[in-house]
Order: structure tokens, then C-alpha cells, then sequence
């Protein structure tokens, strides 16, 4: 009997129009080829239906949710999901990346992605039930936090194991930080998703699914995933990882001058303050358990319980190394417990965190230099370290209320609403927050400057620079300098080694902490094409892998060109980094050069067969990827880059 669907693969996407109420299905088969799953096949999407005139909160904007591949399987860490659409912040690029439960349980239902469009005319939220799928009213669910929205619903399906995905006040109120929660704890956030979903009237996506997935070759594949699994085990920054989750490496990253302290006037965190957020602290007063999600051989997400104080009571996951510098750094609250409780209250709201606290510091900052007064912030002393004026700004942000209305478009926007200079002291890419330090490592700040939904360190920004395995490094990455986070030399080529990679692991889709994103000791795209082979049936190498991600870079590259206008002038730090030197710390007195950034940057297009001075892309570089459409699009609007 004849297979209907292909092996790892749901086999269909679920589609949704929430103005009509139709709902349809087709063949993942047609996209799976040339762009994988998850990230790659949501672009393509959003590629392919969206004309540049549409804005984020149009009905006919899209907004899809991918699996991969992988998801469902054994394979280490491919528990994540992946979800698109335009960027509230920039119009360009909007990508997001979630793990939990959800994106297992929409592959067991028989799904491998969902595409939304049109606008319900009241809330209401989507139930797949299988292959029961059906829209519901949630009126009575509209305006519940995240964590309410999760125990209501599935008190109303009558099923502790439904799986979910929902926004929270901060998406109903169009908030642009806005993020989409999973398990309670899990944020898909950046490019202000929450709000797009928030925009269609959709509060949450539920999700039940009995059925399975199945390999091509399940022997050859369990070779591969228990290859994968003794590569991870006998890794120390996994073990690291494992007791402390990200937050493990918060000593290191301070002492290589990688911390944002009171929105960049600083890069690293003071000793005295270092000690009240010692790692340990929380390990020994606040951890209760680890946890981890489907296939992790690492459960780095913490559990965490605040048995005593003002905060007695509360209970939540997920605290990383990015909730204690948004928090400890950005805005100097130095105390543990007081960390965990803006994490959950970011994660009820539905609030990302670096688009919570980026705008906040902004203000902070702008009080402390006279540009605002209590005048414009609703009364409130913006003082360094005051987490009771931090929460109420969190708070007015999520409900647009008073300055939060103002504080919920993001710092640029912000910035312009207040003028008198504030630009300066608003740190973004692309019109999003940054949450990361750009002027050192160099190579850290290259690949989150030309990150094609502005700004994040996750989709080409490598995290092994100046790491201790910088030898091994350099016959894995192929670079030199990789010890040396000053050096300028080498690191567009290792950012472009991370961007086609990420593009990959993002689209099949696993935990990047399972890849030589961490370690070269790790899951390079030779294990990843082995796991794929082994899974779909469907033989593919490590270079056909690369040429894949690269496709994928260049997909989005002229999604960016097309629809945001996003050029040369785009991939550059916030003026602060080129103008300020490092204040402290162990790289005191550093500063980014204009000139050898440029040439930096000169290098990065040219990897990229882009042309070296306007970052166009070029016909040749397209059509080798196979992506003539794409070229054509650009010829008739004037941004093809001809050799």
C-alpha cells in the first residue's frame, strides 16, 4: 500500500481564515523540499501571500506557527516551534522561537504548521482535536493573564494534557513587545507576535493529538539520535547548562564585558551587585526542581519557588541568564526574588522581556539626564533599582495606560513621541529594542546588528567567540581570531557560518543549545543532515544543508528589502555604541571603529555574494539558490544588485 504522507512529517498545514470561519488543509509535501519546516516554510508562506502594502494588523496579514521535522521524534532538543509574521517594530521580518509541549502535540493532532489570516469579528480561540479542528468564542478567556487563559481552558476541554499557546492583556492591547506564551513560561518573543495575534481577535491556539510519527529508517536514525545524545553528554558546557541553565555562564559573560548595566551607560555588572544574583543564590534559595521538555537531555529550565517575603507563594520556570540582565543590569534591581517575580508577571501579561524592560531603561535613563520629569511618567521617580516603579510600568504597558501607552510602542517610537534628544539614549535594531551588548564580542555584535528580524543573538551571533575552546574552534568554524574578542578579522565569516546554521536548526526544528552553537564539540549541520536523512528518507548532505540555510538568509534578506525598505544603513550599531567607549571592567577604554566596522560589514555582504556596498543582493547569488522569483520581484522594484 502506498504511503500517503512523507515520513517525519505531519504531512499537511492547517489553515485558518478567522473573518470566514473556513478552516482547510493541504500537503506539507509541496514546501517540505526546498525549505524544510518551521522557519523556512513560515517565510516562504509569508513570502508568497503577503504584497509589501499590507501592515501587521491588517486581516490579511499572516500569522504562522511552525513545527519541523524532527519535532516529535528523539531527536536531542526538538521540542521547539517556530512563528512568523510581519514585525510590528520594523514591517520587515517578525520570526520567533518557543519550546514547550505544544509543537509535539500539533504534529501528533497531524500538523506540521498552522497559517492564520483575517480578523474573528469577536475573540475566540482555535481547538484541534485531531482532526476535529474548530473555531470557539472566547469572550469569557478575553482579558485573562496567560496563566489563567492555560488552567481555564483546559477546565473548559476537561484535558490536564491539552497543549496551548495563547497572548495575554499585552496582545489584546496591540502592545508591540508583545509575545506569545506556551506552558505557562515558554515565550515566542521579539518582533511583537502576541500583538498580531491579539490584532486577529485570537486569544489561543489548544491543541490534542493521539496519533505519532514515524521514521524512514528508525535503526539508522537511532544511531544517529544516540550519536547526538553521547556528543551532549560528554560536553561540559552542557553539564554546566544543566545545573544552571543559561544563567551558568552570567560570571563569564560579565567578565568579558557583555552585560548592558542601566540601558548601556555600562557593560558589566558591579562585584557587589554580581553577588547578590550569584547564580548559586537562586540554585540553593529558590530552585525546586529541574525541568525539560520532549527528547532534552539537558532540562535547563529551573523551577523555581519564593517560599518567603512579599512574593511568598509564587512558583515559575524558566528564569535564563536574559530575565537577570533585562532585570540586574538593565535596570540594577540586585536581588533575586524580586528577578523571578518580574519574569512571571512579564510571562502572565504576555510581555516579552527585552521589549518590556528595553523601553523602561530608556525612560529610567531619559529621568536620570532631566529629559523626562514626573510630569510626562504619571507621577512616578524613575530611580535606578526601584523594582516597585518597574512592575507599575510593566503593569501600564501591558494596558496601554497613561506613560505606559507611550512605553508600549518600544523606545524609538517612543523616542519620537518625547523628542528632545531621547533618540540617543534609545538602543535598537531595526526599530526593536536590543538586549545585547554590540560593542564586544566583535563578532557577537555583527550577528545581532544584521539579524534580519533586528536585532537577538540567536540567529547568527556566535556565542563560542572568545570561549575556551577557541583551538578546537577554529578547525571546527573554519575562522582565526576566535580567541580574541577585540579582533575584528574572521568574524564575518563565523556569523555566516551561525546564520545558515540557525536557519537550519530553526527549521527542522531543534534546541540550538544541542548544536556547536555552544560547543565545537557539539551537533554540527553534518549530524543535523544525518538525523534528517535517517528521519525523512530523503538523502541530504552537510553542503546541501548549508545552500538550504542560505536560501533561507536570503528569503528573508528580500522580505526585508521588499516590505521594510531595510538596507546598509540598517546593520549598524545604535549611534551610543560607535561613539561611547566602554566605561569598566576588564575591555575599559574600548571603543567600535567606524571604519573597521564598515569594512566588517563589507566582508559579511561579500560572503554573502551581495553587493559589498549597498548589501543589495545580486542576480547570480538568487538564481543559484534557485530563487528566480525572488530576483524578479527585486529587478522590478529597483533593489537587484547587478554583478
Amino acid at each position: 500500500m502506498k504511503r500517503i504522507k512523507p515520513y517525519a512529517y505531519a504531512g499537511k498545514i492547517l489553515r485558518v481564515d478567522l473573518s470566514t470561519g473556513a478552516i482547510s488543509s493541504e500537503s506539507t509535501i509541496e514546501y517540505a523540499h526546498k525549505w524544510l519546516g518551521g522557519r523556512g516554510i513560515n517565510q516562504w508562506i509569508l513570502y508568497s501571500e503577503l504584497r509589501p502594502w499590507v501592515t501587521p494588523y491588517e486581516p490579511a496579514n499572516r500569522l504562522v506557527i511552525g513545527t519541523g521535522p524532527l519535532t516529535g521524534t528523539l531527536a536531542p532538543g526538538a521540542n521547539r516551534h517556530n512563528i512568523d509574521s510581519r514585525n510590528v517594530f520594523s514591517w520587515g521580518v517578525g520570526s520567533a522561537n518557543s519550546g514547550g509541549h505544544f509543537a509535539a502535540e500539533l504534529k501528533f493532532a497531524g500538523y506540521d504548521h498552522i497559517v492564520l489570516q483575517g480578523r474573528a469579528r469577536n475573540p475566540v480561540y482555535l481547538w484541534i482535536d485531531d482532526d476535529h479542528v474548530q473555531l470557539r468564542e472566547a469572550k469569557r478567556i478575553w482579558g485573562a493573564t496567560t496563566w489563567e487563559t492555560d488552567d481555564l481552558l483546559k477546565e473548559e476541554l476537561d484535558d490536564e494534557r491539552i497543549q496551548l499557546i495563547c497572548i495575554g492583556p499585552a496582545g489584546e492591547n496591540l502592545v508591540r513587545g508583545a509575545c506569545i506564551i506556551a506552558n505557562k513560561n515558554r515565550a515566542a518573543g521579539k518582533c511583537g507576535l502576541g500583538a498580531i495575534m491579539g490584532s486577529k481577535n485570537l486569544k489561543a491556539i489548544a491543541v490534542r493529538g493521539k496519533g505519532s510519527v514515524e521514521v524512514a529508517q528508525p535503526d539508522r536514525f537511532m544511531r544517529a539520535v544516540d550519536d547526538a545524545w553521547k556528543k551532549l553528554e560528554s560536553c561540559p558546557s552542557i553539564q554546566q547548562m544543566s545545573k544552571y541553565g543559561t544563567m551558568g555562564i552570567l560570571y563569564h559573560k560579565n567578565e568579558k564585558g557583555g552585560i548592558p548595566r542601566k540601558n548601556f551607560q555600562d557593560n558589566t555588572i558591579p562585584p557587589e551587585s554580581l553577588k547578590e544574583i550569584d547564580p548559586d543564590k537562586f540554585q540553593t534559595k529558590y530552585k525546586e526542581r529541574d525541568m525539560g521538555y520532549m527528547a532534552c537531555p539537558v532540562s535547563c529550565s529551573n523551577f523555581y519557588r519564593i517560599d518567603h517575603g512579599p512574593y511568598a507563594g509564587l512558583a515559575t520556570e524558566g528564569v535564563e541568564l536574559e530575565t537577570v540582565v533585562d532585570f540586574a543590569a538593565r535596570l540594577a534591581i540586585d536581588c533575586a526574588s524580586v528577578i523571578i517575580k518580574g519574569h512571571a508577571l512579564c510571562n502572565q501579561l504576555g510581555l516579552d522581556l527585552d521589549n518590556a524592560t528595553g523601553p523602561i531603561a530608556w525612560a529610567f535613563e531619559c529621568y536620570q539626564r532631566g529629559i523626562l520629569t514626573k510630569k510626562e511618567t504619571d507621577g512616578l521617580q524613575l530611580e535606578w533599582g526601584d523594582h516597585g516603579v518597574v512592575f507599575e510600568l510593566i503593569r501600564k504597558i501591558a494596558y496601554r495606560e497613561g506613560f505606559g501607552n507611550i512605553l508600549a510602542e518600544g523606545s524609538k517610537h517612543a523616542s519620537e513621541i518625547i523628542g528632545k534628544d531621547s533618540g540617543y539614549y534609545a538602543v535598537h535594531m531595526k526599530g526593536q529594542d536590543l538586549y545585547e551588548e554590540v560593542r564586544l564580542p566583535i563578532g557577537w555584535g555583527l550577528g545581532t546588528c544584521v539579524a534580519t528580524r533586528g536585532g537577538g543573538h540567536t540567529t547568527g551571533a556566535p556565542s563560542v567567540e572568545a570561549s575556551a575552546e577557541s583551538e578546537l574552534g577554529e578547525k571546527v568554524y573554519g575562522v582565526k581570531n576566535l580567541a580574541d574578542p577585540t579582533a575584528y578579522e574572521g568574524k564575518p565569516e563565523l556569523v555566516v557560518y551561525f546564520e545558515r546554521q540557525q536557519a537550519i536548526v530553526n527549521s527542522l526544528i531543534l534546541c540550538m543549545f544541542m548544536t556547536n552553537w555552544v560547543s565545537p564539540t557539539l551537533l554540527s549541520l553534518r549530524e543535523l543532515a544525518e538525523l534528517y536523512s535517517a528521519g525523512t528518507g530523503w538523502e541530504t548532505t552537510e553542503s546541501e544543508f548549508r545552500r538550504t540555510g542560505e536560501r533561507i538568509v536570503n528569503l528573508e534578506k528580500a522580505f526585508n528589502v521588499l516590505h521594510a525598505n531595510l538596507g546598509r544603513q540598517d546593520d549598524y550599531p545604535s549611534e551610543r555604541f560607535l561613539k561611547e567607549p566602554i566605561t569598566s571592567g576588564r575591555f575599559k577604554g574600548f571603543a567600535l571603529s567606524r571604519d573597521k566596522y564598515d569594512k566588517m560589514l563589507d566582508r559579511y555582504y561579500e560572503l554573502h555574494r551581495w553587493h559589498h556596498e549597498t548589501g543589495l543582493q545580486t542576480r547570480k547569488c538568487l538564481e543559484d539558490l534557485d530563487l528566480e522569483d525572488i530576483t524578479e520581484d527585486l529587478r522590478r522594484r529597483g533593489k537587484l544588485a547587478e554583478e
